[in-house]
């Protein structure tokens, strides 16, 4: 007599079990693939590296580098791997289509973050040993200068406009911001303590910092490159990196072997991962549905799939938000819906994921799933009336900006932007009815149009005059 078939379970919003890969010995580093079909994990104690395909979660090729590879990454066009061999004074590059080491780049000490412009012409390299970014040609290997920064610097990251680079100075306490049009540093951003890591939100806006002696992540504003909010309660954190879609930053944090989840349009932690031992280095698939983390004391690397929720968790009352479901037994759902409201639409991706597009609404409102074995909540979504500004203090200033300007209004406590004519800056929130910003420099005596952006959508604008 055959068995029964198991019963239909209604989506749930449990997470899935932990995938853990070997790699080599002591890793730290990982590097995503753009086309997200392999990951990159460099293996400091055994001077390699371990391609992974993430299609099945295993290691295909074991590519030997120089000793101490540390920090990794991909090119913008998928076609090359840079490995910094922090005990060779190298950088090793590997050809993705052979996974074999193609050239060898010499000259630098104890190299360690690296990263590639965005037209994937130029690789920058943190030569720790020397306290300065090396600018590498990817055409010809060739090192074509040095930029001095702070005392110990561990980590950079480019900008998406390839204008500027952020190098974390680990023992100076400092982020160094480089022009990379002349290699010159523009500004040195203080007041954290240790920091070791660096991600951008998709935006633009705020740069994520992790003090590994803090137990915290600054949060930075990249106009005015000034700390404008501290993230708290994370034992060590080590590396930090925002998800593709931007609605996640995923943070490693070493004192409790876990990586924590931070909602990015609140910079609040919402819901941790244990089951890591000494995370180090993390990325996230093209897809944002998994993360990998580097173990460092594990020798291997872990892989969880992106937390159930749902992502945004906010948006206008007119509906309109392409959000994305997480969770499990989505398989033959038929209907989703936000409170007692239809999605607009809804599509099935797979057994843990479902896309859907907002119906108007409003308030806060439980987000369920219906499938063959019945309805599961999933998370909430926070629906947001549009902002409503009434006045701005001082309404007028000069064309060097940098003066405080008090904006009032309704609405305001989820705003993400404000809108200097062209020029966009990340606010502080002082209340619902009130924000803060610096105004940006003009190029000359004008009015200018201003406006709040938050989740629920644009403000009226106001006008700001320089004189």
């Amino acid at each position: 007599m055959p068995l029964p078939a198991s019963s239909p379970r209604a989506p749930t919003a449990s997470a899935g079990p932990l995938t853990q890969i070997p790699v080599g010995h002591g890793p730290i580093g990982i590097a995503m693939a753009p086309d997200g079909a392999h990951a990159y994990v460099s293996n400091f104690g055994s001077g390699t590296v371990t391609v992974l395909a993430t299609a099945t979660t295993t290691a295909v090729a074991t590519v030997a580098t120089g000793a101490g590879p540390w920090g990794i990454a991909v090119s913008p066009d998928g076609t090359q791997v840079y490995v910094s061999n922090f005990g060779a004074g190298t950088v090793s590059v590997l050809d993705t289509a052979t996974n074999a080491v193609v050239a060898t780049i010499g000259g630098l000490t104890n190299p360690v973050g690296v990263a590639f412009a965005p037209g994937g012409q130029f690789a920058y390299v943190v030569s720790q040993g020397t306290d300065a970014v090396v600018r590498v040609d990817t055409a010809t290997h060739a090192v074509l200068g040095a930029v001095p920064v702070g005392n110990r610097p561990y980590n950079l990251l480019i900008t998406p406009d390839g204008t500027r680079a952020y190098v974390t100075n680990f023992g100076a306490d400092s982020v160094s911001v480089l022009d990379t049009a002349t290699d010159t540093v523009l500004t040195t951003i203080t007041g954290f303590n240790l920091p070791r890591a660096l991600a951008l939100t998709r935006d633009g806006l705020r740069l994520y910092v992790t003090n590994y002696g803090g137990n915290s992540v600054s949060v930075v504003s990249t106009y005015s490159n000034s700390v404008v909010k501290t993230i708290g309660g994370l034992s060590i954190p080590f590396y930090v990196a925002v998800a593709p879609n931007g609605g996640r930053a995923y943070v490693s944090v070493d004192g409790t072997g876990s990586v924590q989840v931070v909602d990015v349009a609140t910079d609040t932690v919402t819901v941790g991962v244990p089951g890591f031992n000494v995370p180090n280095w993390l990325a996230v698939t093209p897809d944002s549905r998994r993360v990998y983390v580097v173990n460092n004391g594990g020798d291997s690397v872990g892989v969880f799939r992106s937390p159930a929720g749902v992502v945004p968790a906010q948006g206008p009352i007119g509906g309109g938000t392409t959000v994305t479901v997480t969770g499990r037994y989505f398989t033959g759902a038929t209907a989703v819906k936000f409170g007692s409201w239809a999605a607009r639409s809804f599509t099935v991706l797979d057994d843990n994921t479902i896309t859907a597009v907002t119906p108007a609404g409003s308030r806060a409102v439980p987000v369920t799933v219906t499938g063959p074995g019945g309805t599961g909540v999933l998370g909430h979504f926070y629906y947001i009336p549009p902002p409503l500004l009434t006045a701005l203090s001082p309404s007028g200033g000069p064309v060097g900006g940098g003066n405080a300007v008090v904006i009032s209004g309704d609405h305001l406590s989820t705003a993400t932007a404000v809108r200097f004519g062209a020029t966009s800056l990340f606010p502080t929130v002082d209340s619902d009815s009130q924000i803060t910003v610096l105004a940006p420099v003009a190029p000359g005596p004008r009015d200018v149009l201003v406006q709040v952006i938050t989740p629920g959508g644009p403000s009226n604008a106001l006008t700001y005059a320089y004189a």
